[in-house]
């Protein structure tokens, strides 16, 4: 037993070897906030943070592209050098950040008029910058989308309904999105009672779901008006 316990003492050893090498050379990327909300017409700019909480320098590259239908299974995309065609424009473009140093990105909407929710994301994706050693190392580079969506002008979002039985299906015939939240079905008032998951309903968009129990369903309902509770 003892040549056993030997070697896989070897094998511990050896793969704490090979996460302290890799870990100084792995960058991590911070942003906030991830979801970016204009919800006033005459908002025209808002700023996003970006920062380095790894170990090495981190070298970004920023790009933004408009959500052709944000209500459609599938995001798609309009992607252009010019920023009047996109709708939105960024800056900087390219980003450098220390250890430990974080940068502000300007995010402008250039839309005007427009009747219903307009959405892009916008992209921070890590490039290789130099990297010297001696040793493999493992760079993750994971780029990140953070969500941008302007609320036109008289923005309502109206969540209309459906059940049969268990099964819900909702929808928003408004011109604005809704984060449908905090769902909750009880057995009984207060008793038994069960999470039901949520979802973010764009104007146009049906969405479905199994529910737990043979009970109502409550939800929270944040758009952008105040804050209110529905129930199917």
């Amino acid at each position: 037993m003892g040549w056993r316990i030997r070697r896989i003492y070897r094998m511990l050893v050896l793969a704490a070897m090979m996460l302290s090498t890799a870990a100084p050379m792995q960058a991590q990327m911070t942003v906030d906030p991830v979801i970016l909300a204009f919800d006033r017409p005459d908002l025209k700019r808002q700023d996003m943070l970006v920062g380095n909480v790894g170990l090495r320098p981190l070298y970004l590259e920023v790009s933004a592209a408009r959500i052709l239908e944000p209500a459609a299974v599938g995001e798609t995309y309009l992607t252009s050098p010019n920023p009047d065609e996109v709708g939105l424009l960024v800056a900087p473009r390219r980003i450098v950040l220390q250890p430990g140093e974080e940068k502000t990105v300007r995010v402008i909407r250039l839309d005007q008029d427009f009747k219903t929710d307009q959405a892009w994301r916008v992209q921070f994706k890590p490039v290789i910058g130099d990297v010297i050693t001696d040793t493999p190392v493992a760079i993750p580079l994971i780029a990140v989308k953070a969500l941008v969506f302007a609320r036109p002008g008289g923005a309502t979002a109206k969540i209309i309904g459906q059940r049969e039985g268990r099964a819900l299906l909702l929808a928003n015939v408004g011109n604005t999105n809704a984060v449908i939240s905090n769902g909750v079905q009880c057995a009984a008032p207060g008793i038994d009672c069960q999470a039901v998951s949520g979802k973010r309903l764009w104007p146009g968009m049906v969405w479905s779901t199994r529910l737990p129990l043979d009970a109502p369903v409550s939800f929270q309902v944040k758009d952008a008006g105040p804050d209110r509770s529905i129930e199917f």
